[in-house]
């Protein structure tokens, strides 16, 4: 054989293992098993291929997004958590600095002229409570209590770790006594915001529920006499009550005008548009009322003065 015969026979050779290499490597795994019975260099190329596959690649890219994703959210909550709850804090800080706190009245904040009533089912360690205190209780009371138009009602459904739900709710209901209700329970929603806090385990104990008062210049003798009667625990008992006959299974939940709100909104716009509605529907009652229905019938004898 030639040189020029030899040259050609060895590129012919290398082309053919150049092919059997790249095909290895896509084809193993399949029922053959060629890639793993081979030699060594072979073996090797098989899963170098498949290690370096576009699928292979996503996957990796993949998961190490998702571990990057991890770390960063279990930092958050490790270093951020001081800060949420400080954020927290000051909402409820202006919350109550803007309150009314003239308008309350017993365990309700606006007139009793306001055509629209809203009652409120709350817990004041439920978590979404908190959240409706942080972001759509300061803007009814802004927009449409100090307004004249909403009075708002607090009652209680103690369903999150039951016992200090109710010495919570027994407290805020001593406030009441004293027409200090809304003042107390942004104060409990704020103990609720501080970090670190878990149900029932002694934020909301008697002891401290006194304090609270204190701090607010409630007379503590007359809240301490409140929290050891049975009254508050009976009103607290009675809200319970109400809300199951409504059906409600969880806080925070809500009544308009008699009407428990099957789905209650999650944005100020749709809070806004709920009362609006809300609003209007009593004043189109009230238009299409004839003057003067429902007043009351002079007597007979007023006429001839008799």
């Amino acid at each position: 054989m030639s040189n020029r015969q030899a040259r050609r026979e060895q590129s012919r050779q290398a082309r053919r293992q150049a092919t059997s290499y790249r095909g290895g490597g896509r084809s193993r795994g399949s029922s053959q098993g060629g890639g793993d019975s081979g030699s060594s260099g072979g073996g090797g190329g098989g899963r170098g291929a498949n290690f370096l596959s576009w699928p292979f690649l996503v996957g990796v890219s993949l998961l190490a997004a998702v571990l990057l994703a991890l770390v960063i959210v279990l930092a958050l909550r490790n270093g951020g958590d001081d800060g949420d709850a400080a954020v927290e804090l000051s909402i409820i800080d202006r919350a109550l600095a803007d309150l009314p706190i003239e308008m309350q009245n017993g365990n309700k904040l606006g007139s009793d002229d306001a055509p629209v009533k809203l009652i409120q089912f709350e817990d004041f360690q439920c978590p979404h409570c908190l959240t409706y205190t942080l972001n759509i209780e300061p803007f009814l009371v802004e927009e449409f209590v100090k307004a004249g138009l909403l009075q708002i009602e607090f009652r209680h459904y103690p369903v999150v770790g039951i016992r200090e739900s109710v010495t919570a709710a027994v407290g805020a209901e001593c406030a009441a006594e004293q027409n200090r209700m809304f003042e107390y329970a942004n104060r409990l929603f704020a103990k609720q915001a501080e970090d670190g806090f878990y149900p029932d385990e002694g934020v909301f104990s008697e002891e401290s529920l006194v304090e609270i008062a204190g701090e607010l210049g409630l007379d503590t003798d007359e809240f301490a006499a409140c929290q050891a009667g049975p009254d508050a625990f009976s009103r607290v008992a009675r809200g319970q009550s109400a809300a199951q006959a409504y059906g409600f299974r969880g806080t925070p939940n809500f009544v308009i005008n008699d009407l428990p709100v099957q789905a209650p909104p999650q944005t100020i716009e749709a809070w806004r548009e709920m009362i609006e509605d809300a609003i209007a529907a009593v004043t189109a009652e009230d238009e299409a009322e004839p003057e003067g229905a429902g007043e009351d019938e002079p007597d007979a004898g007023d006429d001839d003065g008799s």
